[in-house]
This record gives C-alpha cells, sequence and structure tokens, in this order.
C-alpha cells in the first residue's frame, strides 16, 4: 500500500531568514564586526540574534524537510499528522509528528500514539533537536519521554547535511516500543509520597500549578490512605503531570520548559 502524505498544521507563515553584516561605532566611524553576524527576519527587520561567523544557519523549512525524508524512508513508522508552533515571531519553531498507527495500549482502552518533536530557533534559544514523545488518546496529553530517550541535539555549528537525521528517525519506533514498556509497569505500580514530593520539588510548578495538579489528583484518586494521601499508580500521576503541561501552559515556550522539567524529574518517579 502506498504511504499518504501527511496532513500538516501551521499557525504563522514561516519568516525569511536571513545573515546580516555586524557594524559598531558612530556613522563616519563606523566598523564592520568581521566576526559576527545577524541573523533577521529579511521582510521584518526583526534581529533574531548576533553569532559568530562560526554559526551555521539551519532555516525551519529545512529541517523540516530532512525529518519528513528520513519518516518518509522508514515504512515501519507509518503515515503521520504534523502539527508547527511559532514562539518569537518565528524565532523558534516546534513541529510535531504523530503516528496513529504505532499505537500501544498501556491499560484497557488506554492508547499512546508515537510522536517526534522537531525543534529549531534563530534566537540561540534552542539548537536543532529531535525529540520522542508520545500522545495519550484518552485525554488529548502530549507524553514527555525521560532523558535516555532523548536522540538529536546539535549546536548550530554543523551543515544539516552532516547531522545523521535518517538514522534516528529509523530507531525511534524502537525507542518508543522501549518507553511504553515502562509505562507499562507504571500503571501497575502505586504511587509513594516520597516520589510524589521529589518529582515537585524538581519541577517547580508553582503555587497555583500545585493547587490545580493537587485538586486532579484527589479528582482522580481511587482512595485515600488514613493519614489522606491519594491511592493513585505512577502511570496516573504522571500524566495528571502532563495534562496540566499540555492544557495550562500560557505559551510554547511555558510548556518546552515546563516538559524540560518533568523530563528532568522523572527519574524520581521510577523509585
Amino acid at each position: 500500500m502506498n504511504r499518504v502524505h501527511p496532513v500538516s498544521f501551521i499557525s504563522s507563515p514561516f519568516p525569511r531568514i536571513g545573515e546580516e553584516p555586524v557594524t559598531w561605532g558612530k556613522e563616519r566611524g563606523c566598523r564592520l564586526a568581521e566576526n559576527y553576524k545577524a541573523v533577521v527576519d529579511l521582510n521584518t527587520g526583526k534581529l533574531f540574534s548576533i553569532v559568530s561567523k562560526d554559526y551555521r544557519l539551519i532555516r525551519h523549512e529545512q529541517a523540516i524537510e530532512q525529518v519528513e525524508e528520513a519518516i518518509f524512508k522508514t515504512a515501519s513508522i507509518g503515515t503521520y499528522e504534523a502539527y508547527t508552533e511559532f514562539y518569537n515571531e518565528g524565532g523558534r519553531m516546534r513541529r510535531t509528528y504523530r503516528f496513529p498507527e504505532t499505537a500501544v495500549e498501556i491499560n484497557k482502552g488506554d492508547l499512546v500514539d508515537l510522536e517526534l518533536y522537531l525543534f529549531n530557533s534563530y534566537d540561540r534559544t534552542w539548537p536543532l533537536i529531535i525529540l520522542l514523545g508520545a500522545f495519550r488518546l484518552v485525554c488529548t496529553n502530549g507524553l514527555v519521554v525521560g532523558q535516555k530517550y532523548l536522540h538529536l541535539r546539535k549546536r548550530h555549528v554543523y551543515e544539516l547535511g552532516q547531522i545523521n537525521v535518517s538514522e534516528e528517525v529509523s530507531t525511534a519506533l524502537q525507542r518508543f516500543r522501549s518507553q511504553t514498556k515502562q509505562w507499562k509497569r507504571w500503571a501497575g505500580k502505586r504511587l509513594t509520597r516520597k516520589g510524589c514530593s521529589r518529582v515537585l520539588e524538581s519541577m517547580k510548578p508553582g503555587i497555583k500549578a500545585t493547587e490545580e495538579i493537587q485538586k486532579k489528583v484527589n479528582d482522580e484518586a481511587e482512595g485515600f490512605e488514613p493519614d489522606g494521601f491519594a491511592v493513585l499508580t505512577v502511570w496516573g500521576f504522571y500524566n495528571i503531570l502532563t495534562w496540566y503541561i499540555s492544557h495550562y501552559a500560557v505559551s510554547l515556550n511555558h510548556q518546552v520548559e515546563m516538559e524540560g522539567r518533568l523530563r528532568r524529574a522523572i527519574f524520581h518517579l521510577m523509585r
């Protein structure tokens, strides 16, 4: 059967990026900063960053093309849908690829799909990143995957052709299946007070967010211990955290920051 080309959802147009020389000093004494250049939107004049001459510009469109070529060569991963989000007027991009044919059942009727996230930026906030993720159909959560499954992270000192995108994409399904085995174990493991506290201490979600998370924990609890601690699985608690991030983050930047905090805090759930 022929592969079906994806449906893409893009929330705003790509900026027209270029590199311009950097100068300093007053008009008559203006001098060229030979070791630096500016990354700008040529249509609007917006300055995204001033970088060294060694910086290699990787355009969002180029990164997308490389990833989608790699996906298309990986028949086992199936068809996909793609969603693109921008921040800082196109200075940062996250593109999400979701693969419905890869669905794995964690509990009865509780399915998760493989996702890949492509990050790129012109303002130097993010390098080029391809990151494994997942999507939970029950409550439309984006699921954060542990640090050991983060595959590719490259600073903009490489030409895009020097980065082996295909190798990372081709092993994504294998890595995803390894992660779902861990999630299945979490579904049968009780959350401890110590684990819960350590995760929240590590994430530092703030007072309001903590209150929302605690309210959700009480709503989802299967019961309560004599001391009032909620009876909940590790899988259930983890999904409450991803639910909060997916639905309450105030911006893409905030969402990515919170996902990173959870990614670093996940090891506390394994104890």
